[in-house]
């Protein structure tokens, strides 16, 4: 587990250079990760462009479902080896064990259930090969890999206390909040998308990075939960709630096109932010 793959990275607004270093463990995650993700996009962005089936309901052709059963099962696997980032106890090739068990067994929704033959035999070719793309990386053939910014699946245990916490500040009960469900118990501020322009999504995010860790919670819908590094936040979310380990600030943002807010120090920033257009705070505007 010798130190390898130092970065320099400049932090935002300072002249100081954060050196990363990865280890070989560490930089195997991350060669795992940037694989899946190419591959991901790859095979997202072919069905996409190609995909031949039609009609309402969508009917899939054989084709379809060769290209799209590729992107599901690489998602599954990515989010079974994005927990594995950040377990520097474990050597190259005990990792190399876990990340193609995870090959093998990793499913979600769209990887189970009643599948065709076409569908199990390209899940199972993406499966084959990135099993043999950890087999035969070596710890040499990772020198220049690139760090990917901080971003980690939470476990089951992880994830249950976190959505109890924010139950407990917030009355977050696992779906809707504020202000398609209004059961928050301290007060919030909500605005539709449309009324935030990229200049004030850029001040909220600046006023956020003052008082807020280095590391947030994600906490989606789907319960893909994640700890993330602070640069891989925007405001500009689909059923998904952001904050960080005190529990003392949240942002909720909807499919139905609004971002809601939580916590004194941010509804103060946002009323400030908003002093010339008060009439959008808390004003709901019905999409189309």
């Amino acid at each position: 587990m010798g130190r390898r793959n130092t970065e320099y990275r400049h932090i935002a607004n300072a002249s100081t250079l954060l050196v990363i270093i990865m280890t070989d463990t560490e930089a195997l995650i991350t060669a795992a990760t940037r694989y899946l993700k190419g591959n991901f996009s790859y095979w997202a962005n072919k069905y996409s462009k190609e995909r031949t089936g039609d009609g309402f309901p969508y009917a899939y052709t054989d084709k379809d479902y060769n290209l799209f059963s590729r992107y599901n099962v690489l998602s599954a696997i990515l989010d079974r080896v994005e927990t594995l980032v950040g377990q520097n106890h474990i050597d190259f090739e005990t990792c190399k064990q876990e990340l193609k068990a995870a090959g093998m067994t990793a499913n979600s929704p769209f990887t189970t259930g009643e599948q065709n033959d076409i569908s199990i035999n390209a899940m199972q070719e993406e499966r084959k090969k990135f099993t043999d793309f950890v087999e035969n990386v070596t710890a040499n053939d990772l020198q220049a890999i690139e760090p990917l910014p901080h971003r980690r699946r939470l476990t089951k245990e992880e994830s249950e206390q976190v959505r109890q916490a924010l139950f407990e500040r917030w009355n977050f009960q696992g779906n809707y909040w504020e202000p398609l469900e209004e059961i928050s118990p301290k007060p919030t501020i909500f605005l539709m998308k449309d009324n935030i322009a990229d200049n004030d999504y850029e001040q909220i995010i600046a006023e956020i990075q003052k008082h807020a860790d280095n590391r947030l919670f994600e906490i989606t819908e789907d319960a893909s939960d994640a700890e993330i590094e602070f640069s891989l936040f925007h405001p500009d979310c689909y059923e998904t709630i952001y904050c960080d380990k005190s529990f003392e600030w949240i942002i909720y943002g909807s499919h139905e096109g609004t971002v809601a807010f939580g916590g004194t120090w941010l509804l103060d920033f946002i009323r400030k932010l908003y002093t010339d257009r008060q009439e959008r705070l808390n004003k709901w505007e019905q999409n189309g």
